[in-house]
């Protein structure tokens, strides 16, 4: 999946392309402007906080439609959800605005670093979307103990997710509920490693639909797709090739972007 973990933490591959970009822009402006590092550094903070709401916006902007109904979503945002470009678009803005005000050559230092910072994502971005993984050929297992086999077909979303996992708990109401909206796809919900009477308490408890819930019990598909966290969701095409994925909790307008972005690439 091409996912990041540090230490406990996991993160998505464009999640910690953005992070790594963000963290080389300061660095870079506080090594670069030495001589004015206070005035530089106040100045970086506020193109950060340019490019977080920036990108935070364009993208609630870009998927109003999930966010209307529920526009408490809107400030979840560890569930992910940034549109990078309209970041860079307002941190351009604000980077221009600064120059304006203490000259041209004061300001090349956040300039340099933002190109650096650019330079950085874009790189992480290119090593996120290599060696994406194909659909595993494993066997699920119905919790009536009838076998799944993965083979390509239709679109696919596959989460793989546990009963302990509170984002896994979270998010799979939405998830069902986005399933019924999308005739064409797919969806599989992987448990990993917990027995069928562990899932049908969590089930019943939850209220959910178990039709399309299944048992990998040796979470052979975590080694398979090299998953660092759950819960964690792919997408893949009619052919078994990975289109998209994301690690940690999912919004409904992230989860309904990937599955666009698979039904684009239909013949």
């Amino acid at each position: 999946m091409n996912a990041i973990s540090l230490g406990p933490i996991a993160f998505d591959g464009a999640r910690f392309a953005a992070v790594l970009a963000i963290g080389v822009f300061l660095a870079a402006t506080r090594l670069i402007g030495r001589s004015a590092s206070k005035r530089n550094e106040r100045w970086a903070t506020l193109v950060v906080l340019a490019w977080i709401l920036g990108a935070r916006a364009g993208f609630v902007l870009k998927h109003w439609a999930d966010y209307e109904t529920v526009p408490l979503d809107i400030f979840r945002v560890w569930q992910g959800g940034f549109l990078a470009s309209a970041g860079w678009g307002a941190a351009a803005l604000v980077v221009a605005s600064i120059a304006l005000h203490i000259g041209l050559k004061a300001s090349l230092p956040l300039f340099t670093s933002a190109a650096l910072a650019s330079a950085a994502q874009l790189a992480a971005l290119s090593l996120h979307s290599e060696g994406a993984p194909d659909l595993p050929s494993e066997s699920l297992l119905a919790l009536d103990g009838d076998v799944l086999e993965l083979v390509p077909g239709p679109p696919l979303v596959l989460n793989l997710w546990a009963s302990w996992c509170p984002p896994c708990r979270r998010e799979m109401p939405m998830m069902q509920d986005l399933a019924a909206t999308q005739p064409g796809v797919d969806f599989i919900f992987a448990n990993q490693g917990e027995s069928a009477s562990e899932i049908a308490r969590f089930i019943k408890r939850a209220g959910l639909d178990a039709d399309d819930i299944f048992r990998d019990p040796s979470s052979a598909l975590m080694q398979e797709l090299k998953a660092v966290g759950l819960p964690s969701t792919l997408v893949f095409n009619t052919h078994g090739q990975l289109v998209a994925s994301h690690t940690g909790e999912i919004s409904r307008a992230g989860l309904r972007g990937m599955i666009l972005k698979v039904k684009k690439g239909l013949p």
